[in-house]
Order: structure tokens, then C-alpha cells, then sequence
């Protein structure tokens, strides 16, 4: 009698074990993972938050005029009309600061007097780029164009968009001889210049 008892008491630990213990403890198991990731999770939010905050500190400790300077290093949009107005603009004042207007009187009979970008073409390019970086981020343009002007003043021109807020890579540069009388001063022989170069912009997502 008590050998049948003890195994009915053993059936019933191993039923009560396989129906009832087995899948709270896999529930058990199931529920500590859980709490782990979110843990990790937790975890994880507040270093995101406090490198968040430390750009937010970084971003809000730039100057309104530094500020600017880096909109314009990168704009947000290619800027092609703005971009022209831009470039003929520092020639205009190049030229006035140069003191080489009489040179170009002739250059031009429909507009004496005045140096202008010519035949200026802006379009889209491919970035190629070495490492981690997400092209996607970052807009390439081409712009092309012709001027022409004596060689002291195209090295001026050169060293304003060097100079200049926004960022720029010349690609190449091409010029020819036109057709002039001998002139006195070798310096100042105009010369008609092609220049190709790359701007960039930031995409929006």
C-alpha cells in the first residue's frame, strides 16, 4: 500500500512539475530576458539623452555670426542663382579693389567696363569618398564657367574663393590667348579662362 501511495505521489510531483512548474519557470526565464534588453535598452537611452545634450550644449554655444558662417560654409540647398550672383559679385569688387577697370573697357561693347562670369553651368555630381561616410548627406555640384582677365587678376580671383566662407574644390582650370595688340604692359593681357570646380550642400532627410 505505501509503495503504491509513494508512486502515486511521485506521478503526481512529475505531472505537477510538467503542467504546472516547467512552464512557469519557462515563463520565469522568458520574463528575466525580457527585463535584461530592456535594461540595455534603458541603458542605451540615457547615453543617446546625454550625447544629445552635449550637442545641444555644443550647437548653443555657437555664436549667431559663426553660426551663419557654417550655413553658408555648407547651405542646405545648392544655391545655384545665389551661387553666380556670389562669384560675379567678387569679381565686381575684386576689379574696383584692383584698380583694373580701364583694362576691360573693351572687352565687352554691350557692357564696358565690366567683368562677368560667362556661360556658368551648375549641376549635380556623384561624391567619392574614402571611409565612414554617408554620401547620402552630402550634395556635389559642378560649376562651370568662363572669365576673362588679366593673370594677376585671375590669381586674385583665385585666392577670394580660396578665401571664401563656403567650401570649394577646383577640378580644373584651362585658358587661352585671344587675338590683342601688342600692349605695353605685358600684365595687361586678358586672358580667357575656364574654370571648373566643386560646391557642397547638405541633403535633407
Amino acid at each position: 500500500m505505501k509503495s503504491i501511495v509513494s508512486i502515486i505521489l511521485i506521478i503526481a510531483s512529475i505531472s505537477f512539475f510538467v503542467f504546472f512548474t516547467k512552464p512557469k519557470w519557462t515563463e520565469l526565464k522568458q520574463n528575466r530576458a525580457e527585463v535584461q534588453n530592456l535594461n540595455i535598452a534603458q541603458e542605451n537611452a540615457k547615453k543617446l539623452k546625454a550625447k544629445i545634450d552635449s550637442l545641444l550644449s555644443i550647437k548653443n554655444s555657437i555664436s549667431p555670426a559663426d553660426m551663419e558662417k557654417i550655413q553658408k560654409m555648407i547651405p542646405n540647398n545648392v544655391e545655384n542663382v545665389k551661387l553666380i550672383i556670389d562669384f560675379d559679385n567678387i569679381l565686381q569688387a575684386m576689379v574696383i579693389e584692383n584698380g583694373t577697370e580701364n583694362i576691360y573697357k573693351n572687352l565687352n561693347n554691350d557692357n564696358l567696363g565690366k567683368v562677368s562670369i560667362e556661360n556658368p553651368k551648375i549641376s549635380q555630381s556623384d561624391l567619392s569618398v574614402n571611409g565612414n561616410f554617408d554620401p547620402t548627406t552630402l550634395g556635389v555640384a559642378d560649376f562651370k564657367f568662363n572669365v576673362s582677365l588679366t593673370y594677376r587678376d585671375f590669381i586674385s580671383f583665385l585666392t577670394r574663393i580660396e578665401n571664401s566662407t563656403r567650401i570649394f574644390d577646383i577640378n580644373s582650370i584651362s585658358f587661352s590667348t585671344p587675338q590683342t595688340r601688342v600692349l605695353s604692359n605685358p600684365n595687361d593681357i586678358v586672358y580667357d579662362f575656364s574654370v571648373d570646380l566643386k560646391t557642397y550642400w547638405l541633403k535633407s532627410k
